[in-house]
């Protein structure tokens, strides 16, 4: 334990004082030069003694090597969501990217941090061993952030978040923060950091189980609109057949021109075309979320989900995503 070590410094300066006392003590009933000459002596060394114990304990202190520093902590974030693992750990990869450290921020004028990065690891916290799968956001070179005790330097924030799952539809989180500046000194979070990435993970969840739904939703009416659509392919040839000899010419052609209509009509509510080169299909509802592939124009892409501002579409080769309104128009 880190307490150790400065017991034995406390031993070490108590029995030097009384040694050096004692010499004083001894040279002024003497009167000997030579005595208080030691005595100034004994009291440089005790000095640079105690300033290297000092300077050790505060070391010491602030070691991220320190395995109780790290891992607990009063401000950690624990808690269990009635959510799947799969959801948890989507949301968390979701904020993980959003280049935001929330909760805090450098300067009062611009209360959002921006230029984090989600990361695979971070020294800072070291590796994670115990049950869950681990993610981290970084941001460096952060001067002074609030809600870190006494940061006044530039340094790096790190943000730890533990997924594990806990039953089929529970999931444990762990959100931990930290602030590491240039004189190694780590600065604990006062909790807000971890707060506000918590708050930022339900949205993104609540969000993410909501599109789901819509999802699931959309692609039963979908699916029965493409099975309308081949019950009416299906039985166009056969009434073709039946008409042929049982309806005047001019009928079976209307007839004919109907089904046809209604076949395209809906085609028509179900697919759409990409309006130019360059559209992208994203993994998510955000202009931040990753790029799955570029679309060519002309493409056209089935409409699974309808929001105000983004459709999730699956493309003819199978790639599902979403992609903004203003990149699509209808059919010709």
């Amino acid at each position: 334990m880190p307490s150790a070590p400065f017991d034995g410094w406390a031993t070490v300066r108590k029995g030097f004082f009384r040694k050096i006392m004692a010499q004083y003590k001894a040279s002024n009933r003497l009167g000997v030069m030579d005595g208080d000459c030691k005595v100034m002596r004994n009291c440089l060394v005790f000095a640079l003694l105690l300033l290297g114990a000092t300077l050790y304990q505060a070391h010491a202190r602030t070691s991220i090597s320190d395995p109780a520093t790290l891992e607990q902590s009063d401000t950690t974030v624990l808690v269990q969501l009635d959510s799947a693992e799969s959801q948890v750990r989507q949301a968390v990869q979701e904020v993980a990217g959003d280049q935001i450290i929330h909760g805090t921020y450098s300067y009062e004028k611009e209360r959002t941090l921006y230029g984090a990065h989600s990361a695979d690891s971070s020294s800072i916290f070291g590796i994670w061993q115990n049950p869950g799968k681990a993610f981290y956001k970084v941001a460096v070179n952060v001067l002074a952030p609030r809600f870190f005790k006494d940061s006044g330097d530039v340094g790096t924030i790190s943000v730890r978040y533990v997924v594990e799952a806990v039953g089929p539809n529970s999931t444990s989180l762990r959100i931990d923060a930290t602030y590491f500046d240039a004189r190694h000194v780590r600065h604990k979070s006062t909790g807000n950091v971890e707060s506000k990435e918590y708050e930022a993970i339900q949205e993104h969840l609540r969000s993410l189980q909501a599109r789901q739904k819509e999802e699931s939703e959309e692609e039963k009416r979908v699916a029965e609109k493409r099975a309308d659509a081949r019950r009416i392919e299906q039985l166009q040839p056969q009434e073709s057949r039946v008409a042929v000899g049982t309806m005047p010419a001019a009928d079976f052609d209307s007839s004919q021109q109907s089904l046809e209509q209604r076949v395209d009509s809906l085609r028509r509510e179900t697919e759409v075309q990409v309006r130019s080169s360059g559209a992208v299909l994203k993994s998510a509802p955000y202009k931040t979320a990753a790029t799955i592939q570029s679309l060519p124009a002309s493409t056209v892409v089935v409409v699974m989900v309808l929001t105000p501002y983004w459709y999730g579409v699956e493309t003819e080769d199978g790639h599902k995503g979403w992609i903004h309104k203003n990149e699509v128009e209808p059919l010709p």
